[in-house]
């Protein structure tokens, strides 16, 4: 398998709980310090040179992809899907066909843009070296409950979780691009429940690698989050 590394942002999502009240722009097109999230993801990709290109997986209705200032090594694809699983696999599948040859897959969503450079060599260097999937992530440090709903329709707390050995998964999730796509296509088919790229591998078999990530490459995923984006970027 060849070690060329291709960097895949499944963008074909539009992100209802982040948006504002009344604003109508997916969420992967709203800007932390003047710049698209879409943009900050794409920027922090190319911040290490072992990944050859950037493969972005739209709808064909999109027309914002358009106003991004995208250099030759960025790649848009049409190939958005009903999930995230459907949009990553046919993006996947549209650069293998392309580049005519297996490699690694990098997949990073469009909704993190405090991804650190630090961060991205790590996960690379760490899955190489090993020749093993991995992905980003970071030790849960709050306690954790299971929530219920009781009789008056209060969301009350079922039962404690042990923290020990509990991760909250990040991307990018790094793994040899052919078989994660064989895993993808297997979870579709079966009707697995894909959460991230991980889930599929894990279900084929494989134990990825858990690679410290940083409080900064979190999920934008509420309105109050891109304010919290913000003061990261200054």
């Amino acid at each position: 398998m060849s070690d060329t590394i291709f960097a895949i942002i499944p963008a074909g999502g539009v992100g209802s709980r982040a948006l504002a009240a009344g604003r109508q722009i997916p969420k992967q097109y709203c800007k932390i310090g003047g710049v698209t999230m879409l943009q900050r993801a794409v920027d922090a990709l190319r911040k290490d040179n072992r990944v050859a290109s950037v493969h972005i997986g739209v709808t064909v209705e999109d027309n914002w992809i358009d106003t991004l200032e995208l250099d030759d090594h960025v790649h848009v694809h049409r190939t958005a899907g009903a999930t995230r699983a459907h949009t990553v696999a046919a993006t996947l599948r549209a650069v293998l066909d392309y580049y005519g040859r297996d490699g690694w897959a990098l997949v990073h969503d469009a909704a993190r843009p405090g991804l650190q450079s630090e961060s991205l060599t790590a996960l690379i260097d760490a899955c190489l070296s090993q020749q093993q999937g991995g992905l980003l992530a970071l030790p849960v440090p709050d306690t954790v409950k299971r929530a219920t709903v009781n009789e008056q329709q209060q969301v009350c707390v079922a039962q404690t979780i042990p923290r020990e050995g509990l991760w909250l998964a990040q991307t990018p999730q790094f793994f040899p691009a052919g078989a994660l796509l064989q895993a993808l296509n297997d979870g579709i088919e079966t009707g697995l429940d894909i959460t991230d790229e991980a889930s599929a591998m894990e279900a084929a078999g494989i134990r990825p690698l858990l690679v410290r990530g940083t409080a900064e490459n979190m999920k934008v995923t509420w309105p109050a989050d891109f304010a919290m984006m913000e003061k990261w970027q200054l």
